[in-house]
């Protein structure tokens, strides 16, 4: 989890690096339109996967949620379980102490 968080965010800062690098970069030439549009393309990319980067870290604390949720689920059906098996324990044993009662008394 934390190597796929690593490697995205160091994917999203090469990105960004590039991105400034294009944009910093003012030796006229020919072509400069194309390198302004390359340098907004490369923007937008990097946009883009930094968006990205944050949706899968999301998806991924969201999955963490739903396991922790599903493992204290489980607990409380055994701590449920458990005390249903204790109050049929506890029906029974009133049950027969009811009975012994009317025997006391004669």
């Amino acid at each position: 989890m934390d190597a796929l968080r690593c490697i995205l965010t160091l994917l999203s800062r090469r990105l960004q690096h590039k991105h400034n690098m294009a944009s910093t970069e003012t030796q006229p030439r020919f072509g400069q339109s194309v390198k302004g549009l390359l340098s907004d393309k490369v923007g937008s990319c990097s946009g883009d996967v930094i968006a990205l980067t944050r949706q899968v870290l999301k998806g991924s604390r969201s999955q963490e949620l739903l396991g922790q949720a599903a493992r204290n689920m489980v607990i409380q059906e055994d701590a449920i379980l458990h005390s249903e098996d204790s109050l049929r324990k506890m029906s029974i044993i009133t049950t027969h102490l009811q009975y012994q009662r009317p025997s006391r008394r004669m």
